[in-house]
């Protein structure tokens, strides 16, 4: 992405998942582009019934097709909401990075008139999709298909012979001026072998530790780092434990990427020794060898899948056949042995690295796939309007209103007005670690508002407003709207953060504290306070909006018993009211 990025490519990403931690690489700071995460649940199914006739025949045709457990409703839920989030941001392809339910959901992407292409490995179609008729449906709808290896082309066009011309093998690759040249290592220390991956059965580690263990019977000094984490963490202490080599077999867990460039730098080997695991899974051109290339290690691995595609045996390193812990060991041995021919391999494999995966050739390659199709640039942004941020009751009124004013400018033509929601807290994490001026300045304006903040509290929200600074710095809008009473203090931290003007609308019966909502709605540009309290502190603004529930109506059963009756709510008339508020607001200067 960084390098489409750099060739002038412009990039929005869609995530139909949040990420499993907070944990960011630095060099994702770089990135440009938006990344949208999906609306909460109401916004979803809100957006979803604007346009699911034109969706509701495939969705029927793919649960006769493939069954319930493909859940086609879901998929297509999703791409109604991402091709409207698309269209407003000008973008007119879609590429997917795996053959899963992301592909999936593209399937959809199109009918809505949205194309698509997608970059497949391995594992994700022979595996994880579930579906070879799936597979063959992708391949048929899509503009073009990637595979990341000669090996995974092979596969695909086994199983898809039709769709075979369209597949094109396109490298992962590494832009190699982040990897220097290493310094001096001492000929004299124990062999320093590193590895990286997610700790699974199929990265082959428990193998690499029994090859390690020989190495111990046989005499021969090492010292072994593994980085990475995952469920396989305790078979593996526990083989360790076994093997006796716990003073020279580390597992340090995740390391960012100037960390694990250091290790490689530092070593004298890299070694992974992929299998093909329980599940059929295995590895397919693991883009950690090519940064060891990258690095100048020698590479000790196993003659699976694409594997040899990168490591030339005998001139690059080792290649010996899976599982095989006595020939993984041999390899490692003779590597320990001659440093010289350590020096030889790790220069051919850089050699080869820069020949073949450098970064610049391979994106270059992907760049000229999405620029043959029609319109490949993007189209000019839309105008910038309203953001509605909610995670209270009073966001699904906007949500529902979200929903009836996409339809109405359906009908006209026009596109849809900008609504976004708070994505997961492991993003709001992310942005908050990152951010750290933001930061600081949310914890200034703590100190603006005194003890009106509680202190816990504050600081979940002051994450929210850095995330919500950021959306609105990049998208350019004039107003921000706080639904609800709990999303008010972030939204006043956001407007204090970037200047631009913020309207809330608070519900009866607050959820935040009224002394705090006294201190910071005379900042707020309008305010629909349907809270009677507040009213009275706060005079300037009234209930447009209606939010206020009216009181139950009592009526007499006989002549001593009584019942009342639930209040009657029209949320048709407050979905329009709250529609036309906020367009006035958004068209106000």
């Amino acid at each position: 992405m960084l390098a489409l990025e750099a060739a002038g490519v412009p990039l929005v990403v869609g995530s139909i998942n949040p990420p499993p931690d907070s944990f960011r690489h630095a060099r994702l700071d770089a990135l440009e582009a938006e990344v949208i995460y999906p609306a909460p649940p109401a916004a979803m199914q809100a957006r979803a019934a604007i346009r699911w006739d034109q969706v509701a025949p495939l969705v029927a045709a793919h649960d006769a097709r493939y069954g319930a457990a493909f859940k086609a409703d879901v998929r297509a839920r999703n791409a109604i909401y991402f091709f409207e989030e698309f269209r407003r941001r000008g973008v007119n392809h879609v590429h997917v990075h795996f053959a899963n339910r992301a592909t999936h959901t593209a399937l959809f992407l199109k009918r809505l008139g949205l194309p698509f292409s997608f970059t497949a490995h391995a594992q994700d179609f022979m595996v994880d999709l579930g579906s070879d008729d799936l597979l063959r449906e992708l391949c048929r709808e899509a503009e073009f298909v990637v595979a990341v290896s000669d090996f995974s082309r092979g596969l695909l066009a086994d199983r898809c012979p039709d769709s075979a011309e369209k597949i094109t093998r396109i490298y992962n690759g590494l832009d190699p001026a982040e990897f220097p040249a290493p310094g001096p290592k001492p000929p004299d220390r124990p062999l320093r072998i590193v590895s990286v991956g997610r700790l699974i059965e199929f990265k082959g580690f428990h193998h690499l530790i029994g090859s390690c263990g020989l190495l111990r019977e046989r005499g021969i000094a090492f010292d072994l780092q593994i980085i990475g984490e995952g469920p396989w963490r305790p078979q593996l202490e526990a083989r360790i434990a076994e093997l006796g080599i716990g003073d020279a077999v580390r597992l340090p867990g995740s390391l960012d990427q100037a960390e694990v460039r250091a290790a490689l730098l530092g070593a004298d080997v890299f070694a992974l020794g992929c299998i093909v695991d329980s599940k059929g899974a295995s590895d397919i051109l693991p883009t950690v060898i090519t940064e060891a290339m990258a690095c100048r290690l020698p590479v000790v691995s196993t003659r699976l899948v694409g594997v040899p595609e990168m490591v030339d045996d005998g001139a690059t390193g080792f290649l010996v056949p899976p599982g095989d812990e006595p020939a993984l060991a041999d390899a490692l041995a003779k590597l320990a042995a001659d440093p010289a021919q350590r020096q030889r391999f790790g220069d051919a494999g850089r050699a080869k690295m820069e020949a073949t995966f450098a970064l610049a050739g391979t994106a270059g390659q992907l760049a000229a796939l999405l620029g043959r199709g029609e319109g490949a640039a993007f189209a000019p942004d839309p105008a910038k309007g309203v953001a509605i941020f909610s995670d209270a009751d009073v966001g699904d009124l906007f949500a529902e209103a979200d929903a009836d004013r996409i339809a109405a400018r359906a009908e006209d033509g026009g596109d849809p007005p900008a609504f976004d929601y708070l994505p997961d807290a492991v993003v709001l994490e992310s942005a908050w670690l990152r951010r750290r001026d933001l930061a600081a300045r949310c914890e200034a304006l703590r100190r603006e508002i005194g003890t009106a903040a509680e202190g816990e509290d504050f600081f979940v929200q002051a994450r929210r407003a850095v995330f919500a600074a950021e959306l609105c710095a990049r998208r350019g809008y004039r107003l921000i709207v706080a639904a609800g009473s709990r999303a008010a203090l972030w939204v006043w931290l956001a407007a204090k953060l970037t200047g631009i003007r913020a309207a809330a609308a608070i519900e009866s019966d607050p959820a935040a504290p009224r002394a705090l909502l006294e201190k910071i709605l005379p900042d707020f540009s309008a305010a629909n306070l349907a809270d009677a309290k507040l009213r009275q502190k706060l005079p300037a603004f009234q209930d447009r909006l209606a939010l206020e529930p009216p009181k139950p109506q009592r009526r007499r059963l006989g002549p001593i018993k009584w019942k009342s009756d639930p209040p009657q709510i029209d949320r048709a008339a407050q979905r329009k009211r709250a529609a036309d508020w906020v367009a006035e607001l958004e068209a106000a200067r």
